[in-house]
């Protein structure tokens, strides 16, 4: 049996399909994608501020780095709730512990 990280955020037939995280796995991939989004922020402007400063034109590759560490983020992020998560069944449904 898989274990699910992830539930529906709305009842099946909802037209939105957001996924949710149920347990400490799934909020662990939220934290990593986070720092994935903060740490390639912060590599960014140390190279930005590295290109404005010593070496030129080196800030132009700043963009491109976190649009890579973005997508690889969020690439991470979606395959992870997909995979992993619960098509059936809602986050309340695991609050209320209706399923386990």
């Amino acid at each position: 049996m898989t274990e699910y990280w992830f539930a529906r955020r709305f009842p099946v037939g909802h037209p939105r399909n957001a996924m949710s995280p149920i347990n400490e796995r799934g909020w662990n991939v939220v934290r990593r994608f986070i720092a994935w989004m903060v740490g390639s922020a912060i590599v960014a402007a140390i190279i930005a501020l590295v290109g404005i400063f010593w070496l030129p034109y080196v800030w132009i590759a700043t963009p491109f780095i976190f649009i890579a560490a973005a997508m690889y983020a969020g690439w991470t992020f979606i395959l992870a709730a997909q995979s992993r998560g619960d098509h059936q069944h809602t986050v309340d449904d695991y609050k209320t512990g209706r399923v386990k």
